[in-house]
């Protein structure tokens, strides 16, 4: 109907059928109403239509459609509707409806959800006057005997004259009431809001709490005037009915709640401008806060769910050193925990309030130390409150998220300006959801006042109400012929019917159900009540009247049409409790809500319930797309988020100025000159550093911005400089701040629409169940659903300790009967603020804590009502004694019942009730944890824990059947500690049969002698024995004994908590069989009710200094203790001083002293064990109360035992002996298992022929990978019958160590078969002895360019620089320098003297031993160190000079003399010369440190480099290849501007040359920023180019160091090398790709030209410097035999010609035409002529110019038909690239084709196939690994560059 379709047939009904209807005859109207429009107002009306959040859209369209242009259509729509109800009687529809007030409620009912479509509709007079006419009609039908539907319309009427803002205009009979006038003195009261006098205290104070925010605004919280608190008398509201009952509620709740925080926060404010020192507002305040100092927003992030998430930084409170300490320090002190509220206070008065996220941790989990590698590779760790030292760090949330709070916070994260003192501060224990929904709520009830029941709990009236109000019926009820069967209570089948017109006698319903005569009384009175109210004193039974009323309305739910029962609890515990009940009766139950702790429970849990429900198609499609709308808006917010962190740093400015003051970034970073050079600074930033940090400093006031943007930068003062770099940091981070708010603010409202559509699933899960649970907090954050689940009953539990506002939540609009069960009389609401408590005298006013259970029962003013309720009189939970305790003070009609009197006395104490009196006073101040303001009593605590043990003892009373109760925490806590480190013996009830059964079993072996049995007992903590709590938790609780500690005593008699009855009741009725309270009785006299207890019980003897304990075994010992010790001394185990008279199980005597019959069970005999062994004559050695072990472990010697394998056994145990065929043989045996075929040692008995033996020797088979396997072999291979059936190595996890092709390195990553390994990420080792590398190891480093070499002695010396090889022939003779020991060193001439202990005179006897001469096997000290020294590497090992000269093969590199010693160089190295370089042939470690053997080591580092290079060019080549790929792609997608203006902007001239000249003025021609990316890749990418050229390749770098050196001194030696062998690829690659570059820029612009051509100016281009340079590429790629960087260059030489003749000028005259004309074709025939010499390089070289062929047809396109475009397919050409990059990186062996171009093979070395040279076509690949003829392994580059890794030489 939302559609056009729909949409119309409305139009058409109301504009036409309905228009012409209105003169029609009655019968005439009626067929329209019946077959129409009744039937589309019962689909608007519809309870799942108007549920639905999928639907809501579409409802809101209809609505406003029907009410149409100034609400015309409506009008005519509804006056039809009401002229209809004029003739109604006269139609046949009056039979069954004679006043059509049906149609009537219809019609309402649709206004109601026509006005809340939009805000404006509550001013149409429309409505107004339509409301007006049925109104009219509902009152003149008021004889209508359907009363429901009477009802329905008058409800519908008031929330139309509510939100209409006319009031409640219904006129109902009501008796005459006598208005009331006081005469008092009333002082003025300061209104609220604008209603105040003074005007509004702050920004945050509004007489509509609407308006009000929930959390304290920085005004509120310095504001010096008191806040508005309405009080109690109605008549001074400064808003009348439920209004002002609602902004009560909410303005007193959230006094006691937010009051206290924004106070809490003034404090710290204050002593933030105060230095520290707090004023006298901190000493009332009671709110307990931490304080962290200097919080610093260090980052930002953004989840889908959560949204904003903050890192906060604040300095470390935890004072422990060690990571451990603090780790404990903050677990123990549960500071900032997950979901608590804090708020950061700046200095400047900023507040922000925030919740501390769920992903704040306490520090990461401990794990071993790893290697330095795994450090270095380990993502960073996430910051943790007790990691750091000096920092602590926490996630947080905005608590509210509103505008002006997410720009507070990106402003701190990116602050400008002095920076301001911050501070975190805590607020323990408060969670913020406790009182944020509930004061929505209010809010949102508020706007609309749509509160049932509004007469009797805020009538508009000021009127006295004599007597107690009557209250009508529920509107369900009224149905005609409606009644409650209450067949379902009935015990005996019996038929009982009930409704409010024929009520049922209470007396019959207690003699046929369960239920007494006071609780068929409440159950028949509250089903005859709207509003019922139910008194339950303790232990009457007022939760299972609730559960017998559910069954009841249940069983009528049908008939009444009542949809699921709401049933309310204030804590989790009681609503867990109610529902537990039903679901035991098979009650159909959803609990809504987290925190519950019943198992049972947790499939009913909604959340649980709606995972498993299924979605319609319009909720799984709504929920995608607002799915891909969050994660869009997510990823925007978190790239701004990025953008908005990065707007300090130095590229981010640099940006800044280049777009937005390029007169400023000149100045700073440099620019092009007129030439197009770029001027390039060695530090960027330093001249920025050096202008922001200088300047002159003067006190004159700073020009103004607008000013200073534009001024000379230099010729600021320091004030203006520093004033406009806060500028330029502040326009960059404003703009990207407004638009993360307003991504911000999208977000919300998509989540929101989430939200809606996911509440639909739960709506309908809802509606399913029988009774919804959920506890008040719970409801008000799940108001807008349950506001649709249309409950019409709602019962709350224990409803006299909740909250008025929180009550109030509960009245949904929809709530027809609402059930209110509780005791006020019992506790109270709790509140924080005792300035609001009823108990206090200046509270009074205000009495916050009285719940709406109790103000309806007794009112607080005459003129509030008053409502019966019924009392249920009969309790069966206290003994007579203890009930009689309450029934004398606040229950006299209180009646015992069941079988109360009939309970056991108390084991193990003489009294059943009893008051120990003492005076040891109660702790002092300083003894209490100065955090809490808690009171202790230590005497207390210590004589409750006796007792408690002296009970536990009895072995009566199970874990639940004992409780301690106090008033205070601190004393709760004093006893947690102390119970819970005493150990009791007991046998729990629910651990018995366990326990039985696992004794039985350990009793089932054969031939062992059983010991006499005794009952299992076990052992637990005394606190696991009993239930301890505060008396504010124990409401509702119930236990048989109850120790009580009133912990007060002082002097000054003040009883604190205990001084109110409701507390007290709860403390006494709480007990069955007995009570004994413990404390000073002098204190607690003077509170009127505890003197009535006292005197009760100093009546009946039972207060006294000591108590009387009675032991069970022997009653007339008189036991009597006053203090903890006395326990010890007459009843040390619960008995008495006496010896145990009973035997123990196993016959013998107990020597304990009396005890219960648990602990004489667990008394374990000592005595010998007299229990014969079976099958030989050895005495058992264990004790008497220890079983007897199953075998005689007697061990025998001098055996002679032959088994069965033929081995002889001579020792074993007694019962091995009595049965040999057990004895398993020990030897052991080699064996072959089979089918794997591994030998293994095994034992014996061991059969390795088993199918079931697993052989643990390593699998060792070959993987495809290439490794062995290392698994463990029957991890590996199933066997069967001695075969393997079945191969299963896994996945290889093994480490991939495949050589890297440019370094020594091996790939460390796990094995991956079938992909190329990664680039080496170890850091580079090269290194000299002046410097080293800084680079990872797979980047090129250049060669070091000292000019001196380091190798010299004082007999010869390099002349060559560092880099290349040395010139000089080593030294052979001994060092003449000595040792510190005065010997003469034992090394060789010109290398470092080894330390002392190398010393061959002075060395010790293990070093002298130390093999040296691998050719004589000769030891160190028969060496003669004159005639062959020793060499000593850093690695610590040493041998002779001769031996390392052999390893090393120095006759390769030297001419050697007869003594083997060099004498001069054999020949100038060349490249790739050397066949393998030696290690240690000890460790195989470095020998870098050895000068003797330079000329090597720096013919190493030379091929190693090349190596590098050659990798590095390809891969960054291949990489910006793909990047111009994403550029060609992002132009080609973007859109040709039309005809646009040109950019007329003033700018300063430049001058440009060079070949970017073109390209610029193309860029200026344009006039947008189509250009501006591809022209900085060109930038980039010229730059590359003179990274890669020929001078800077290794060996041509070292020749120019060589010559150097020979200019500037004569040098001994030389370094020739082949030019050939210099790489010419990399460099061809780069210029071959900025050509590409090149021509994708003029190929656009060719086409934009079209467009623009006609409003932009003539444009010429020169193109040739590109000319040029196409056919120098051309050239040496043909010289140099690169056959597809050849074809390239003639492509793009063809294109640029193209580009020149499509740009030539037209002929100016006739005389021209035919000199233009040739140029143009002679410019065509050359383009033709390069593209046809590509074409032949593509068909020769196919495999080398792959991608090329459909680039040359597109240009040859464009050369003959003026098209300019670009075909080529980007996919193929990132393939290309991607092959490129792929033939250097990774892993392999390293050849040379016959024309020198490098490639290489992986795996084994050897090519498997034959293939060709990808650079030049020529055979490289060979067929069973041998590589083809001419093709030559690098072992130069790869044999030396593998041993200098091993030597450690770079």
């Amino acid at each position: 109907m939302a559609q056009d379709d729909g949409l119309a047939f409305i139009k058409d009904l109301v504009d036409r059928y309905t228009r012409e209807a209105i003169g029609n005859p009655a019968e005439d109207k009626a067929r329209l109403w019946l077959g129409q429009i009744r039937p589309m107002f019962q689909l608007l009306t519809h309870t799942r239509v108007a549920d639905s959040n999928v639907l809501e859209q579409q409802v809101a369209t209809i609505c406003n459609f029907i009410q149409g242009i100034g609400g015309r259509r409506m009008r005519t729509l509804f006056d039809f509707i009401v002229d209809l109800l004029h003739v109604w009687s006269t139609l046949p529809m009056a039979q069954e409806d004679e006043y059509g007030i049906s149609a009537c409620e219809l019609s309402l009912s649709v206004l109601a959800t026509m006005i809340d479509c939009n805000t404006s509709n509550i001013v149409d007079d429309n409505y107004n006057q339509i409301v007006k006419q049925f109104e009219d009609h509902v009152e003149g039908a008021r004889r209508s005997p359907d009363d429901f539907s009477k009802l329905q319309a008058r409800k519908h009427l008031q929330y139309l004259w509510r939100r209409l803002g006319v009031g409640d205009a219904l006129k109902t009979e009501a008796e005459k009431k006598v208005p009331v006038t006081r005469a008092e003195f009333v002082m003025r009261k300061d209104l609220p809001g604008v209603l105040s006098p003074e005007g509004p205290r702050h920004d945050n104070d509004h007489a509509n709490i609407c308006n009000i925010r929930i959390l304290p605004t920085h005004e509120e919280i310095t504001s010096k005037r008191n806040e508005y608190l309405p009080t109690t008398d109605s008549s001074l509201f400064h808003t009348p009915g439920i209004t002002g009952r609602l902004d009560r509620e909410f303005r007193l709740l959230r006094e006691d709640t937010v009051g206290q925080l924004r106070d809490a926060v003034g404090i710290q404010l204050d002593a933030m401008r105060n230095g520290g020192r707090k004023n006298d507002r901190a000493n009332r305040s009671t709110l307990r806060t931490y304080a962290y100092e200097d919080a610093t927003v260090i980052d930002i992030d953004f989840d889908r769910n959560n949204g904003m998430d903050m890192v906060i930084r604040f300095g470390q409170p935890a004072t422990k050193k060690k990571v451990q300490q603090r780790r404990d320090w903050w677990g123990i002190s549960r500071r900032l925990q997950p979901g608590g509220l804090v708020c950061i206070v700046s200095e400047d008065g900023s507040v922000l309030f925030c919740v501390v996220g769920d992903n704040t941790i306490i520090a990461h989990e401990q794990k071993k130390e790893n290697t330095a590698q795994d450090e270095a590779e380990r993502t960073p760790k996430r910051p943790s409150l007790a990691d750091d030292d000096v920092f602590a760090y926490v996630h947080l949330r905005l608590a509210e998220v509103r505008q002006n709070d997410i720009r507070q916070v990106l402003e701190w994260f990116q602050s400008v300006g002095p920076m301001q003192h911050r501070c975190l501060v805590e607020f323990p224990g408060v969670l913020l959801p406790s009182f944020q929904h509930t004061l929505m709520a209010l809010q949102q009830m508020s706007k609309k006042s749509d509160v049932p029941f509004d007469d009797l709990l805020a009538s508009r009236e000021q009127t006295l109400t004599l007597g107690v109000n009557e209250v009508e019926p529920p509107r369900y009820t009224t149905r005609p012929g409606f009644f409650f069967n209450l067949g379902c209570l009935a015990t005996d089948n019996t038929t009982l019917h009930h409704s409010p017109q024929n009520p049922l006698d209470p007396e019959v319903l207690s003699r046929h159900s369960t239920l007494d005569l006071t609780q068929s009384s409440a159950l028949l009175h509250t089903l005859s009540r709207k509003l019922a109210l139910i008194q339950g004193p303790p232990g009457t039974g007022k939760s299972y009247t609730g559960e017998k009323l559910i069954k009841a309305l249940l069983a009528n739910k049908t008939k009444a049409k009542l949809g699921p029962i709401l049933c309310v609890c204030y804590t989790n515990h009681a609503l867990d409790q109610l529902l537990v009940h039903l679901l035991r009766e098979k009650v159909k139950i959803i609990r809504m809500g987290s925190r519950s702790k019943a198992e049972e429970l947790e499939n009913v849990n909604l959340r649980i319930v709606a995972q498993s429900a299924n979605r319609t198609k319009a909720e799984k499609s709504s929920l995608w797309e607002q799915r891909q709308i969050l994660d869009d808006l997510v990823s925007s917010i978190t790239g701004s988020i990025q953008s908005l962190a990065s707007c300090h740093t130095l590229g981010s400015l640099r940006k800044y100025l280049r777009d937005s003051y390029p007169q400023h970034h000149k100045a700073f970073f440099g620019g092009q000159d007129e030439n197009g050079w770029e001027e390039v600074h060695r530090d960027p930033g330093q001249l920025l550093k050096q202008w922001k940090h200088s300047g002159l400093r003067v006190n004159s006031h700073p020009r103004n911005i607008d000013v200073l943007r534009w001024s000379d930068l230099w010729s600021m003062t320091h004030s203006e400089r520093s004033l406009l770099y806060e500028f330029w940091i502040r326009d960059q981070r404003d703009p990207l701040i407004t638009q993360i708010m307003q991504k911000y603010e999208k977000y919300q409202a998509a989540k929101v629409e989430r939200e809606k559509v996911s509440r639909d699933v739960d709506l309908r899960c809802l509606h399913d169940a029988e009774v919804v649970g959920v506890t008040t907090t719970g409801l008000a954050r799940n108001l807008d659903l349950l506001q649709k689940l249309r409950c019409k009953v709602m019962l709350c539990e224990e409803a006299g300790e909740v909250l008025e506002a929180h009550t109030l939540t509960a009245l949904l609009p929809s709530v027809e009967h609402a059930i209110l069960i509780g005791d006020h009389l019992q506790l109270r609401p709790q509140i924080a603020n005792y300035d609001l408590q009823s108990t206090n005298p200046g509270g009074a006013q205000y009495s916050l804590d009285v719940s709406l259970f109790e103000r309806l029962i007794n009112p607080l003013h005459y003129t509030d009502p008053r409502l019966p309720f019924e009392t249920l009189e009969t309790q069966r939970r206290m003994h007579p004694s203890v009930s009689e305790l309450i029934r004398s003070t606040l229950y006299p009609s209180l009646d015992d019942g069941g079988a109360v009197s009939e309970y056991p006395e108390v084991s193990g104490m003489k009294k059943r009730l009893f008051w120990l009196h003492h005076e040891s006073p109660e702790d002092q101040e300083s003894q209490v944890d100065p955090m809490t303001t808690s009171r202790t009593n230590t005497f207390e605590v210590e004589m409750t824990v006796s007792l408690v043990q002296h009970l536990v003892r009895q072995g009566s009373y199970g874990p639940d059947d004992i409780a301690v109760i106090t008033p205070y925490l601190g004393q709760l806590m004093q006893l947690r500690r102390a119970m819970g480190n005493l150990f009791e013996i007991s046998v729990g009830e629910r651990d018995l049969d366990e326990i039985e059964a696992i004794e039985a079993e350990k009793l089932t072996d054969e031939g062992v002698a059983a010991p006499p049995y005794k009952p299992p007992t076990i052992k637990r903590t005394l606190l696991k024995s009993i239930r301890l709590a505060t008396v504010d938790n124990f409401q509702g609780e119930e236990a048989k004994v109850v120790v009580i500690s009133l912990v007060r005593s002082n002097d000054a008699n003040r009883c604190g908590f205990l001084s109110t009855s409701n507390r007290i009741n709860v403390l006494l009725s709480r007990a069955q069989h007995g009570m004994y309270l413990i404390g000073n009785a002098n204190t607690y006299r003077n509170v009127t009710m505890w003197a009535k207890v006292l005197g009760i019980l100093e009546k009946n003897g039972n207060v006294g200094k000591e108590l009387e304990l009675q032991c069970p075994r022997h009653p007339n010992t008189p036991l009597l203790v006053s203090k903890a010790d006395d326990f010890l001394r007459v009843a040390p185990e619960g008995g008495c001083i006496l010896p145990c008279d009973r035997r123990l199980s196993c016959g013998h005597s107990c020597v304990n002293r009396c005890h219960h019959e648990n602990l004489h069970n667990a008394v374990k005999c000592l005595e010998p064990c007299p229990r014969p062994k079976r099958g030989c004559q050895h005495p058992c050695k264990r004790v008497c109360g220890d079983p007897c072990g199953p075998r005689c472990n007697e061990y025998l010697r001098n055996l002679n035992i032959i088994l069965a394998c033929g081995h002889i056994m001579s020792e074993a145990y007694c019962w091995q002996t009595q049965d040999p065929s057990n004895i398993l043989c020990k030897q052991m045996m080699k064996k072959t298992v089979p089918g794997c075929g591994h030998t293994v040692e095994v034992f014996c008995h061991t059969d390795v022929n088993a199918d079931s033996y697993r052989c643990g020797k390593m699998c060792g088979d070959p993987l495809p990978c290439g490794h062995n396997c290392r698994s463990s072999c029957y991890q590996c291979k199933e066997r069967k019958d001695g075969e393997i059936t079945k191969v299963n190595h896994g996945i290889c996890k093994q480490t991939c160590d495949r050589h890297y092709t440019t370094c020594q390195h091996s790939c460390t990553q796990p094995c991956h078969p079938g992909s190329e390994c990664p680039l080496c990420p170890a850091p580079c080792e090269v290194r000299c002895s002046h410097s080293k590398c800084s680079k990872k190891c797979h980047e090129p480093c250049p060669p070091c360019a000292e000019q001196a070499c380091a190798s010299s002695c004082p007999h010869a010396q390099c002349t060559m620089p560092c880099a290349a090889p040395c010139d000089w022939v080593p030294c052979s003779k001994r060092c003449e320098k000595f040792l510190d020991c005065g010997h003469q060193c034992p090394s060789i001439c010109g290398e470092t003297c080894p330390s002392t202990k190398f010393c061959q005179t002075c060395c010790s006897d293990d070093i002298k031993a130390v093999e040296v001469d691998f050719i004589f096997m000769a030891q160190y000290h028969e060496i003669d160190l004159d005639d062959d020294p020793c060499i000593f590497p850093d690695c610590g090992h040493f041998t002779t000079k001769s031996s390392m000269d052999g390893i090393m093969d120095m006759k390769a590199h030297y001419e050697m003399s007869a003594e083997g010693n060099p004498t001069a160089l054999i020949n100038s190295t060349q490249p790739f010369s050397m066949d393998e370089v030696k290690t240690c042939p000890t460790c195989r470690r470095s020998l870098r440190s050895i000068a003797r053997y330079g000329r090597i080591v720096r013919r190493a580092m030379l091929d190693e480099a090349t190596k590098k290079f050659i990798s590095w060019s390809t891969i960054e080549y291949s990489r910006r290849a793909n990047e111009l790929l994403d550029v060609q792609e992002r132009i080609s997608k973007s859109t040709i501007p039309r005809a646009l203006p040109q950019n007329t902007q003033p700018s300063k001239k430049k001058f440009v040359q060079g070949r970017v000249k073109p390209l610029q003025l193309i860029r200026d021609w344009e006039g947008s920023n189509r250009y501006v990316e591809i022209l900085k890749f060109w930038h980039g990418l010229n730059a590359f180019i003179n990274q890669v050229k020929q001078e800077e390749q290794p060996f041509h770098r070292v020749g120019d160091f060589v010559q150097h050196a020979a200019r500037q001194r004569k040098l001994e030696g030389d370094f020739a090398f082949d030019e050939t062998r210099i790489q010419h690829k990399g460099y061809l690659q780069a210029c071959s790709l900025l050509l590409r570059c090149e021509t994708l820029i003029v190929s656009d612009f060719m086409e934009v030209r079209k467009v623009l051509a006609n409003a932009r100016p003539k444009l010429t281009l020169d193109f040739s410097l590109q000319i040029k340079d196409c056919k120098t590429v051309a050239g040496l790629s043909k010289a140099t035999k690169h056959p597809r960087q050849e074809a390239e260059a003639y492509v793009y030489l063809a294109k640029f010609y193209a580009f020149s003749r499509a740009l030539i000028a037209p002929a100016e005259d006739e005389s021209s035409e035919k000199m233009h004309e040739a140029k143009v074709e002679e410019l065509k025939k050359q383009a033709l002529d390069c593209l046809t010499t590509a074409t032949e390089l593509t068909r020769q070289y196919s495999g080398q110019t792959q991608g090329l062929s459909a680039e040359i047809e597109a240009t040859k396109t464009t050369v003959n038909d003026g098209v300019f475009y670009n075909s080529v397919s980007a996919e193929e050409m990132r393939a290309v690239y991607a092959a490129m990059a792929r033939e250097f990186s990774g892993t392999g062996h390293w050849y040379t084709c016959e024309n020198g171009h490098p490639f290489t093979v992986g795996e084994c070395g050897m090519p498997m196939q034959m293939a060709r040279c990808p650079e030049c076509d020529a055979p490289v690949g060979g067929t069973d690994h041998t590589p083809a003829q001419g093709v030559q392994r690098a072992d130069a580059i790869e044999d030396i560059s593998r041993g200098m890794g091993r030597m450690g030489i770079h």
